[in-house]
């Protein structure tokens, strides 16, 4: 049998593995096959490999040193020190060559039930001398009997495996080692280059040394080979997926002309755009230019000026007389860019004649008139909805914002150059083709997807293998600090925040409260209510002030009217849930209070956060909490507001997870990679992929490569990355 046939086998012909242990490694781990099993990889974590010292006769140990050894346990005594609350188990083990030692063990009265005289065990610890009597300090006992799963007595290097109580990780490193020794030797799928390239060892001896390391410097370059195959068939199938879906399309060439609305966009705001800003234009003019359509992702934390990059590529098209469109998730989000727009455009002067800005005077001619900007949501009044879908398709429209309402079949454009799309992981890729779909001529407009959560670049450069990233890793002069407090729900200090809150309201400033639930719930006792902490907050506390409610239950109408009061200053204090969380901008709002914080996740608290800390005052973040203490998701957004260290926290804290949703398991896809602690072998995984399908993007050079990418990651599998 070869290795491809061995690794494809079932699990039970491993020897030892009984149909029912086959069943539970099924259950736990997914395991059904020998190469699952085998890529069950030990834990990586410090310390899991133990060295258990050279396993030596008894005689020729050394003292002070960790030592292996085997024997057999000729008796157990127990020992209850008097005025003391503790029990000493002690095994005397005997050698094969008649050596004693004892081997102690705290509170564990029952080992001597577990492991009965006669049983064959190995031991391991440090050997010392106790009232002249041999014994192990601190010794792991393992039975080597064929019941108990046992240890490898040839191996000095112990591997610990995820593992659950019905199959321990002895007993499953027992499994491995069974595979390994029938394995015949595995072929090699990765081009020479690239191993000569970053010097790593081959697949075999790599498959073989992580499980069975002889000492514990082979373990790295294992890790470090089997990482790189992980993370290379990941991104080779990402980026040949990326060559087909841009291998028909036909772009626009539409750079940035001198002197065009774009350019006088920039020249005449009233700040300077951040160095990071002005990176972001050129990576943007360079793919706008282009035959081939952009496709680039925009992150960057919240406040860092998404916006204004977005808009700077529109008005790009406007330059050529085309339109540009950009879909949000929600209304709230959709009119929140509307309004920024209609500022950011205004020493343009643009023509708005949607219900939420006024019409702005022209300042100065340009080309084309005036551009004129409209609303599209789900809530477009039917008797404006006609008329403003004629004005798109013959080009009256020149910028167009909107929700999913634009990917409706009605609604058609004149000439689409640019399309962006902001909050990414709320679309799925389908709707991206839908809106870029637009044109009949079959060529395609550029476009660009935006997230305001902040994503770690190793994560980016996985999650969204088709696309060039953009990060705006620097805010805007004059952000204010956000001064952010962890208190415990009923804590004392509610009140005195409760003071505050009324003397920053009487300067003029407002204040967020967000719960978690709309309206109290019998499966979610003691969670905090919108609707009753308004209740409470408007009647009780804060009578004297005005006190808003918004949610996601409320008409648009009514949500929009108490939005204008919040920001008009007649309520002073809004009560919402998360539908501020992303595209609220109320310059006065200095202090965001979070109900129930623990329920939200570090992304959510970041962005509910960036609703204050918006105008020049200095703002202020409470998260109240039913048990702050220990709570590592808290404790990071206290002590930073930095969205890229948050999302690296929370990357660590969580695990990559599994990235393709069509597994529904939780179990990760990466089973060794760590893209926060591999950062280095992610770039290079994406820049050998992107060299590797440039140069050949079917890999008929590298045809045992090509059937592992596909083995691995079937189509099916690289498009679910980003369905969800």
């Amino acid at each position: 049998m070869d290795a491809a046939a061995w690794l494809e086998s079932p699990v039970t012909a491993v020897e030892g593995v009984s149909p029912r242990a086959a069943g539970v490694l099924q259950s736990a781990f997914e395991i059904r096959t020998v190469r699952d099993l085998l890529t069950h990889y030990p834990s990586q974590d410090h310390g899991k490999y133990r060295d258990i010292g050279a396993q030596l006769p008894l005689a020729h140990a050394p003292l002070g040193e960790p030592v292996t050894l085997v024997g057999t346990i000729a008796a157990w005594k127990v020992i209850r020190p008097r005025g003391r609350r503790m029990t000493i188990a002690k095994a005397l083990l005997v050698d094969d060559d008649g050596g004693r030692v004892e081997v102690p063990f705290f509170n564990q009265e029952w080992r001597a039930k577990q492991l009965p005289e006669g049983t064959r065990a190995a031991v391991s610890g440090v050997l010392e001398r106790f009232r002249g009597d041999l014994q192990l300090k601190n010794g792991k006992l393992v039975t080597l009997d064929d019941a108990g799963g046992g240890i490898d007595p040839d191996a000095r290097i112990q591997p610990t495996y995820p593992a659950t109580e019905k199959v321990p990780s002895p007993r499953i490193a027992r499994y491995a080692r069974a595979a390994l020794e029938v394995l015949p030797a595995v072929g090699d799928f990765m081009p020479d280059l690239l191993l000569a390239r970053h010097a790593l060892v081959d697949l075999d001896t790599a498959l073989r040394r992580i499980h069975h390391p002889r000492d514990l410097v082979e373990v790295k370059p294992a890790r470090e080979r089997l990482v790189y195959d992980e993370l290379l068939c990941l991104q080779v199938g990402l980026q040949q997926r990326r060559h087909r879906l841009e291998s028909e399309d036909i772009g626009i060439p539409q750079a940035p002309p001198e002197g065009g609305l774009a350019q006088r966009f920039l020249d005449r705001l009233p700040f300077r755009p951040t160095a990071a800003q002005h990176r972001a234009f050129a990576e943007l003019g360079a793919d706008l230019g282009r035959s081939k359509p952009m496709h680039r992702l925009l992150q960057g934390d919240v406040g860092a000026g998404k916006t204004l990059v977005a808009a700077w590529a529109m008005l790009t098209a406007l330059d050529h007389g085309r339109q540009a469109v950009l879909m949000a998730p929600t209304e709230v989000l959709a009119e929140q860019h509307l309004r920024t727009f209609l500022m950011l455009l205004a020493p343009l002067g643009v023509d708005a004649h949607s219900d939420a800005g006024p019409v702005l005077p022209l300042v100065g001619g340009d080309l084309f008139g005036r551009p004129r900007v409209e609303l599209l949501t789900g809530s477009t009044k039917a008797s404006k909805l006609r008329g403003l879908l004629a004005a798109v398709m013959v080009g009256d429209v020149q910028l167009l914002i909107g929700t999913h309402a634009l990917l409706e079949q009605r609604v058609a454009f004149h000439d689409l150059g640019v399309v962006v799309i902001d909050e990414q992981h709320r679309f799925g890729v389908e709707h991206r083709t839908r809106l870029k779909d637009k044109r009949t001529d079959g060529r395609t407009p550029d476009v660009l997807v935006m997230t305001a959560t902040p994503i770690p670049r190793s994560l980016a450069l996985t999650l969204y293998g088709d696309l060039d990233v953009t990060t705006l890793d620097e805010l805007p002069p004059g952000r204010q600090e956000i001064v952010t407090q962890v208190i415990e729900r009923d804590s004392a200090r509610r009140e005195r925040l409760y003071a505050f809150v009324r003397e920053r309201a009487r300067a003029g400033e407002r204040a967020y409260v967000v719960c978690p639930l709309i309206e109290a719930s019998d499966a979610l006792e003691d969670v905090a209510a919108a609707v009753d902490v308004h209740r409470h907050l408007s009647q009780e506390v804060f009578a004297d002030l005005g006190v808003g409610l918004v949610h996601g239950r409320l008409s648009s109408g009514e949500r929009d009217q108490v939005m204008d009061a919040f920001r008009g200053g007649e309520i002073q204090v809004l009560v919402s849930t998360t539908v501020i969380e992303v595209g609220v901008d109320v310059a006065e709002a200095t202090v965001m209070v979070i109900e129930d914080a623990d329920r939200f996740g570090i992304s959510q608290l970041h962005q509910l956060r960036g609703r204050v800390g918006r105008g020049t005052a200095k703002s202020f973040c409470v998260l109240f909490a039913g048990e702050p203490e220990g709570n590592a998701r808290l404790e990071a957004l206290a002590a930073t507001t930095d969205g890229f260290r948050l999302a690296e926290t929370d990357l660590e804290l969580r695990g990559e997870g599994s990235l393709f949703d069509t597994r529904q398991s939780g179990l990760p896809d990466l089973k060794l990679a760590r893209l926060i602690r591999d950062q280095r072998w992610v770039q290079r995984s994406r820049d050998d992929a992107r060299e590797l399908v440039d140069r050949d993007p079917e890999l008929a050079a590298h045809p045992a490569l090509r059937a592992e990418v596909a083995r691995r990651y079937g189509d099916e599998r690289l498009a679910a990355m980003e369905t969800g």
